[in-house]
């Protein structure tokens, strides 16, 4: 069993083993990059040596809880492209969209090399989107960096796929809840969430931005 509102610090294979099939409406995320780098987070070594199997994992286990939809933010870069293309390919039959988010202020690529300014959603599920005309491509600037969390997805992006794709109420769990961005766009949108996290610290930072919210919530109006 699992308790809504609240963010697990712990691995999202152990939230996962509590979660019956079908226990939550959607999942939203977005893992890490498996940069051979390391730079994007202080408290996590970013080096999978098997991250397709690592993302197939998750995937697999988020179609069997979500009732509606999953949608899974994922960008290619110099390190992982060949599983990031590979992951396309796994799902293609139960692919029912692909999401392209632009970055409208990306960093720089050195030299002459290609600027990488997008990241892929994949999503699944049957789409029924709850206003007319809805683009499956969204552009935001790059949000600003925690000094601990590089790699913070920016609010809109999150408020985007769960105010078109989310009921009042719905339940939505983030597997890689880092810094809280979905639990945040969930308790703006009067949905509820359920998160796992490894990081003590990044569950910190969640909560302190989830607090925020809860103490001043006129300041706050629903994103659309």
């Amino acid at each position: 069993m699992i308790e809504i509102n609240r963010i697990y610090n712990e691995s999202n294979c152990d939230t996962l083993g509590r979660m019956e099939k079908g226990s939550v409406d959607v999942v939203f995320t977005s893992p890490p990059y498996n940069r051979e780098r390391n730079d994007k987070y202080d408290h996590y070594d970013d080096r999978i040596k098997d991250y397709f199997g690592f993302l197939t994992n998750i995937i697999d286990e988020s179609l069997r809880v979500a009732r509606k939809n999953v949608f899974f933010n994922i960008m290619p870069n110099y390190y992982n492209r060949a599983d990031v293309y590979k992951i396309i390919g796994h799902y293609a039959n139960q692919l029912t969209n692909i999401f392209i988010w632009e970055k409208s202020n990306p960093l720089p690529a050195q030299g002459f090399n290609i600027t990488n300014a997008y990241e892929f959603v994949l999503a699944f599920g049957k789409l029924k989107s709850n206003k007319t005309y809805t683009k499956n491509h969204i552009t935001t600037s790059v949000a600003i960096m925690d000094k601990t969390h590089k790699a913070v997805m920016h609010e809109d992006v999150a408020n985007f796929f769960i105010a078109n794709f989310t009921q009042e109420g719905d339940l939505v769990y983030d597997p890689f809840m880092g810094t809280g961005t979905t639990a945040v766009a969930c308790r703006r949108l009067n949905r509820n969430y359920v998160g796992s996290e490894i990081i003590k610290e990044y569950c910190d930072i969640a909560e302190r931005r989830l607090k925020i919210i809860t103490d001043s919530p006129d300041l706050f109006n629903e994103a659309t």
